[in-house]
């Protein structure tokens, strides 16, 4: 498995990108799956817990990535890329990513419109209105330096930012 990134010497230094990333999807883990409200599933025998799903994928839209309204909670087996049934990421049946679109559709009406009022940006990745080390500070996460420059900034009790987040639904 690839190692994260800790680099934090840049504004947008791929550690602040996971930081923000581990943070605003802490809210979502172990949440009611929309479609069959599961918590947790199986993937290869691990417990593994439901997640946020970004209905305007993440890594191509910088935009959407930490909006609220972007993300769907869905367990292992409806976020499988092997679900032939309804699932976003199925590459087994396109009808069941089709399946899924229409399901949040139908039960989740608001973000469809917001979905497909904003999908047109699903393809312009670089967005400059923020960086991740000033994202990670509006998700609730606390930054520190000890030289005062600003290549020396770290995040500082990650851990307690995510168990609050995890709470706050």
């Amino acid at each position: 498995m690839k190692r994260k990134s800790t680099n934090y010497t840049g504004a947008d230094s791929g550690g602040w990108l996971n930081k923000c990333d581990d943070l605003f999807l802490a809210r979502y883990r172990g949440k009611p799956c929309i479609i069959c409200g599961a918590k947790h599933g199986n993937d290869n025998g691990q417990k593994v817990s439901s997640c946020g799903h970004h209905l305007i994928f993440k890594g191509n839209c910088r935009k959407f990535r930490y909006e609220p309204m972007n993300i769907v909670v869905l367990c292992p087996y409806h976020h499988s890329h092997w679900n032939p049934e309804i699932s976003p990421h199925s590459t087994v049946n396109t009808m069941a990513q089709l399946r899924f679109a229409e399901f949040v559709k139908k039960h989740h009406p608001k973000q469809y419109l917001w979905w497909k009022a904003n999908e047109h940006y699903a393809h312009k990745p670089f967005d400059k209105e923020w960086t991740y080390r000033e994202m990670y500070e509006r998700l609730g996460g606390t930054i520190e330096t000890k030289t005062g420059k600003y290549k020396d900034y770290k995040p500082i009790n990650h851990a307690k930012a995510v168990r609050e987040a995890s709470a706050y639904n």
